[in-house]
């Protein structure tokens, strides 16, 4: 399981085209996070960095002030390190929790934006961390909760006899099985990647709307959860991407669950897939195209506010298959709703309208009565 994972959080998609889902692995000293991600990260042809805050200080993170020329305004020159990951690779954050307050800062943009001071790292360059529970760590820290909202929480399990003494008979001496190119599994990963994508923003969608006070949940300061995972609208967007890629990555339902947990909690993760387990939700692709027969039911608006939201994901990006065909199938399926339960029909319509696909033959009666809904949602009519 603890490759599995590994691979299915290095090869997701995430905003603007970077790659990765940030995650920090909890486990005792001497369990070999470090070995094993770095050993990993070499299968694939992906360069690790490994900065542990303890060993490198803040100008490993870009954060030294350096006085520019004339002392006329101050730079922030990138470390040396990051020419090692300018086509891509693995920035490791080891021993996050001896990262005290001062250093956490410059983290934030890190995890979150590839940023670290004033330079931008590859689209294809990840973030990974890992941590000793703050009472083993020395001079260990808690995470600050901005800090532990941008990340994945994973519990590692110690390596078992066998795993630990077949790496001491293969892998202690440096060599390492041969993974594959990531370039190529980023391809197929694309590829496979809008259908699951549209299916988990359906879902979480209608999710949301039923569960409303889950979206934004921060635990109070003192709880066991404060430095770890919790609910929140950067967490539920991460869980989003976990979900679709579990699926791309044939994640059994079991491992899916606790990945969304790693991001949202257990309490959460537990709620949506209770939810998910009762919504049965079909196919956008085959919804759209006439190969599965959805029919609006009044008595499940979550459900039907569910699948509309995942058509609409699927048909929005511009580079979307079959665009204007499944907009139009879309539209249609709208009309069936706006004149019992036009609720469930604005967030779709929002995101078509948004996505510019309101001129489509079959928009213009839809749009003629969600019209006030959507521009009281601050998004034009016809």
């Amino acid at each position: 399981m603890r490759e599995k994972l590994l691979h299915v959080i290095l090869f997701t998609p995430v905003a603007h085209g970077r790659w990765g889902l940030p995650v920090l692995f909890w486990g005792a000293p001497g369990t070999a996070k470090s070995a094993i991600i770095e050993s990993y990260c070499r299968r694939w042809g992906l360069h690790c960095e490994t900065l542990s805050p303890g060993e490198r200080g803040e100008g490993a993170f870009g954060v030294t002030p350096v006085p520019g020329e004339g002392l006329k305004h101050i730079t922030y020159p990138a470390p040396d390190w990051t020419e090692l990951v300018k086509e891509g690779g693995v920035v490791f954050l080891d021993e996050m929790s001896c990262a005290e307050p001062a250093l956490q800062k410059p983290m934030l943009g890190m995890i979150q934006a590839r940023r670290i001071g004033s330079h931008q790292l590859a689209p294809r360059c990840r973030v990974l961390g890992a941590a000793n529970p703050v009472d083993l760590a020395t001079g260990g820290w808690d995470l600050t909760p901005a800090v532990a909202n941008r990340l994945g929480h994973w519990d590692w399990e110690s390596p078992s006899a066998e795993d630990w003494t077949n790496w001491l008979l293969s892998g202690a001496n440096g060599h390492h099985e041969a993974g594959g190119d990531a370039e190529k599994e980023e391809g197929r990963v694309m590829k496979a990647w809008p259908s699951p994508f549209a299916r988990a923003s359906g879902l979480i969608t209608g999710f949301i709307r039923r569960r409303a006070e889950l979206l934004h949940k921060m635990p109070a300061q003192g709880s066991p959860d404060f430095s770890r995972a919790w609910p929140s609208h950067r967490s539920w967007e991460n869980a989003t991407r976990a979900l679709a890629s579990a699926e791309v990555h044939g994640l059994s339902e079991a491992d899916s669950e606790m990945l969304i947990a790693a991001f949202v909690g257990k309490g959460a993760a537990d709620e949506l897939c209770k939810w998910k387990a009762t919504a049965d939700l079909p196919d956008p692709a085959d919804v759209l195209d006439g190969k599965t027969k959805f029919v609006f039911d009044k008595r499940r608006l979550d459900r039907t506010l569910a699948v509309y939201a995942s058509c609409a994901a699927l048909v929005a990006p511009p580079q979307a298959a079959k665009r204007k065909e499944r907009a139009e199938a879309l539209w249609g399926l709208l009309a069936e709703a706006v004149g019992e339960a036009m609720d469930v029909a604005v967030p779709a319509a929002t995101v078509l309208v948004r996505a510019g696909l309101l001129t489509i033959k079959g928009a213009q009666p839809v749009l003629a009565k969600l019209e006030p809904v959507l521009v009281l949602a601050g998004v034009g009519g016809r």
